[in-house]
């Protein structure tokens, strides 16, 4: 898959009406608060990913919106899409129809590699499960309808606790039947996914690593709930389930976030997003874009080396920083306008 064009009115810093990237791989340099981060976000975002910053505080300050316009050539053919973003949410089209935000993850879309990554190993089991969840959904569109329905079926079963738990069995059969299939499609991803991250892994760094899924429920989900009615009583909330396990990254079978450096869980980072890379390129038949944040500053010596043989590889990828690799063609940023050679 290729970018062709990218437009864009009131996202954060960006100054440019239209930027048209060069084919292949190429770096993308300027100094801090250029708005080279904030090109990648609007990249990523146009082509239907996720980001962590709230939507409101994407769009520039004073506005009420922003508006994001991609078009990009893949094998299927030529695709538009356009994207309204406001506190209240996301606006999506397609070749100018109304679709939903999934819908976007028939394109192989893109993966972005940014410094935050880190804290998906190291900061607490919330944002690793985020991951793992947001991660499924570009492959399945019933594991993201399945969380949905489980979280409502969560918000009811957790009121009734904080009323005194009158009729809880009905919602102990709701909160089963969806957290059993979200488990079983977990399960089912990391058996696909791990061989490819560990395989990632090796090319940067020594030693095993590994992935664990650690299930709060184990064996039948309705006597679990049983078993934990007092203390879910006196708590209030529900304390097993998908909402309550959590993906544990592993270095030599240690879990990373208890026992890994800093370094170390970066390159677990890293091992990630380029897993998932190459997981959405075999499950499109062609690769998304790439896009890599402060890949001069995060980085050491050989990984930045991996990450620049891997993108070299590829039909488009973008290496941000404060400096360019040689060998790429480079665009610069400049308070937030991009200049690239040719215009």
């Amino acid at each position: 898959m290729r970018l062709l064009l990218f437009r864009q009115r009131h996202f954060r810093n960006l100054a440019f009406p239209a930027f048209r990237p060069p084919p292949g791989p190429f770096a993308l340099a300027g100094g801090n608060g250029q708005g080279k981060t904030g090109l990648l976000l609007a990249l990523h975002l146009a082509l239907g990913g996720e980001v962590r910053a709230a939507l409101g505080d994407l769009v520039r300050f004073g506005e009420p919106e922003a508006w994001l316009y991609a078009e990009v050539e893949t094998e299927l053919g030529l695709y538009r899409v356009e994207q309204r973003l406001a506190p209240e949410g996301r606006e999506v089209r397609l070749n100018e129809r109304p679709v939903s935000l999934r819908a976007l993850h028939e394109l192989p879309g893109s993966v972005l590699v940014s410094p935050e990554d880190v804290e998906v190993v190291l900061g607490p089991k919330e944002e690793r499960r985020a991951a793992l969840d947001r991660l499924i959904a570009r492959f399945s569109r019933r594991h993201a309808a399945l969380l949905a329905a489980y979280e409502r079926a969560l918000r009811q079963r957790n009121a009734l606790l904080k009323a005194g738990g009158n009729g809880l069995s009905v919602w102990d059969r709701e909160l089963a039947r969806y957290g059993v299939e979200i488990a079983a499609l977990r399960r089912r991803f990391l058996r696909r996914f791990l061989p490819m991250f560990q395989s990632v892994y090796r090319v940067l760094a020594p030693g095993e690593a590994g992935l664990v899924l650690e299930e709060t429920v184990q064996g039948d989900f309705l006597e679990a709930l049983e078993r934990g009615r007092k203390e879910e009583l006196a708590r209030g909330q529900t304390l097993v389930g998908p909402h309550r396990d959590d993906l544990v990254f592993l270095l030599g079978g240690r879990p990373a976030h208890r026992f890994g450096s800093r370094g170390e869980a970066k390159a677990l980072a890293l091992a990630l997003r380029l897993a998932e890379h190459r997981l959405l390129w075999e499950h499109h038949g062609e690769a998304p874009l790439l896009l890599v944040d402060e890949w001069s500053e995060e980085l050491d010596g050989a990984r930045r080396q991996a990450v620049f043989a891997y993108a070299q590889g590829l039909p488009q990828a973008i290496l941000a920083g404060l400096w360019a690799p040689e060998g790429l063609p480079v665009c610069w940023m400049e308070e937030g306008v991009v200049l690239c050679p040719g215009g």
